[in-house]
């Protein structure tokens, strides 16, 4: 059970709602999700437009819908209701394949812990609602695309509609009408009024999620390319020196001296500690500054993750209700100003760490191509060419073309694209930053980047196999030498020249299980 108040969700805990674990909501928050609503509802009653309430939404926002003169009548609500509703249903639009069922489960338990703040004046009967679809695994049916990045509203819009009993989802195992499903499931379709469809529909939880599980990808492929590169160095017969404590102090870079530190544990044992008059004296930059990219790779990361739990556990909500429970400065009594527009459905600031990431991936990838490469060549080895034997004669001298192939991929998927945008909503709209193809060229980076390290692993292991068959006293690091031996028995490269795509699969499979 996940326990959510609004404040406090980790990535670790999206992953397990993401794999099916329920979701309970702090009972601390009801009291601030009852009086937001109450406020809101005060405001209007006392005459305020109100976005997304009173009036239209984007360039609707001049236009009244709902006339108050004093208290919210039966036939106001009712009014309310119906324009709600058709928010929903208008804003219904995405396209495209349907979203994974995991990751809907995402997007729901990450946009419930948004709503929980208590910032969009939502009815806590419309959160109930949402936690119970989530809790039975109600997965509605979302198109998995048509967001821009500044609110997911024409991908959110779809669980609206389940909640109000339309659409179809995927429930206990079959495709069948939302209304089915909730009559099935115990849950009554919402009644949505006041705000509430709006707050439903402004989040950019779906970005988020996707996001969020690159990020928990990205964190297992930053270790894995950590232990990959003190194998290749090893591999290599490189230099320890750019490793050095004393070396990394001389420039300062905090992230940097703390890989350093890492790295040299991690080579704790090998023969590099050793002096050999075959070493070279310096090695090629995609080795010798590999602690500077590894560096910024993990502080890229952390960057990002930082930026997007700020998200995770923020407010998208515009307007903004703000009551005596979340802003001090209000007078208890004293609603003045209460529901104020707001921007904080704003992404750039995890959008752009996501970038930066992404660019950090690529960096890495193109010297892995580089290593690659240099393995191949007897100049900076001292093996053989293309790492063969007597009777393999090409041995891995084409595995250079795939890998060249996944790093220009790796490459194109690193250009930003948060500048790609068009103004929408007759210019009101004006700026987004494509939060969502943001955090899927980064999922999509990694799936590649996998592959491109599954083919470096391969030429380590081959190059520190000929590398012991030249000096069997040579050693490998207590730490590298597991994944060296089980990689190991993947490959069988002592024979004749032979297809290697399955040795590759192999590798690829197994490295992206392996626990740190």
């Amino acid at each position: 059970m996940v326990l959510l108040n609004g404040k406090n969700l980790k990535l670790y805990d999206i992953e397990l709602i993401m794999n099916g674990e329920d979701i309970a909501v702090d009972y601390m928050v009801v009291e601030k999700l009852e009086e937001s609503h109450n406020l809101l509802i005060l405001e209007a009653e006392k005459g305020a437009r109100i976005y997304g309430l009173t009036v239209g939404v984007g360039l609707n926002k001049d236009t009244e819908y709902i006339k108050l003169n004093g208290r919210f009548t039966e036939e106001l609500i009712e009014k309310s209701t119906i324009f709600n509703k058709k928010l929903i249903r208008a804003h219904s639009v995405g396209i495209g394949k349907p979203i994974d069922s995991c990751l809907i489960r995402g997007i729901m338990g990450i946009h419930i812990n948004m709503l929980l703040n208590g910032y969009s004046g939502i009815q806590p009967r419309i959160i109930n609602s949402y936690v119970e679809l989530l809790n039975r695994d109600i997965i509605p049916f979302i198109p998995s695309m048509g967001s821009i990045g500044e609110g997911d509203i024409t991908i959110l819009s779809h669980i609206g509609l389940t909640l109000l009993g339309e659409g179809e989802v995927i429930y206990q195992g079959k495709t069948m009408s939302s209304s089915k499903a909730l009559q099935l499931a115990g849950i009554p379709p919402i009644e949505p009024w006041a705000k509430d469809s709006l707050s439903l529909l402004c989040s950019n939880a779906y970005s988020v999620a996707i996001a969020a599980a690159a990020l928990l990808k990205t964190a297992h492929y930053i270790n894995i390319s950590e232990l990959l590169y003190c194998l290749n160095l090893q591999a290599l017969n490189g230099n320890l020196s750019p490793l050095n404590q004393q070396v990394l102090d001389a420039c300062a870079y905090p992230e940097v001296i703390a890989m350093g530190e890492k790295l040299r544990s991690l080579l704790v044992g090998s023969s590099l500690e050793c002096y050999d008059d075959e070493r070279h004296l310096q090695d090629p930059l995609s080795y010798r500054c590999g602690v500077y990219r590894l560096a910024e790779l993990r502080l890229s990361y952390e960057q990002a993750k930082e930026q997007l739990l700020i998200q995770v556990n923020g407010s998208n909500d515009n307007p903004c209700v703000l009551t005596k429970h979340v802003n001090n400065n209000l007078a208890e009594n004293d609603c003045h100003q209460a529901v104020l527009p707001s921007g904080n459905f704003e992404t750039l600031p995890w959008v752009l760490s996501i970038e930066k990431l992404s660019l950090a991936i690529a960096h890495n990838a193109l010297a892995s191509v580089q290593q690659i490469v240099k393995l191949n060549d007897p100049y900076f080895t001292q093996l053989t060419r293309f790492l063969g034997n007597r009777t393999a004669f090409h041995a891995l001298g084409a595995i250079e073309k795939p890998a060249v192939t996944l790093a220009m991929r790796i490459k194109y998927l690193a250009m930003p694209a948060s500048l790609d945008y068009f103004s929408v909503a007759g210019g009101v709209e004006d700026t987004a930053t494509n939060a969502q193809f943001v955090a899927e060229k980064l999922k999509n980076q990694l799936m590649y980047g996998y592959e491109l390290i599954s083919i470096v692993f391969l030429c380590v292991v081959q190059a520190i196999n000929l590398r012991k068959e030249k000096d069997p006293s040579y050693l490998l690091s207590s730490k590298t030498d597991s994944i060296y031996h089980m990689i190991s028995e993947c490959i069988d490269l002592n024979g004749e020249d032979k297809s290697l795509s399955k040795e590759l699969t192999l590798i690829h499979d197994y490295i992206l299980n392996y626990e740190i």
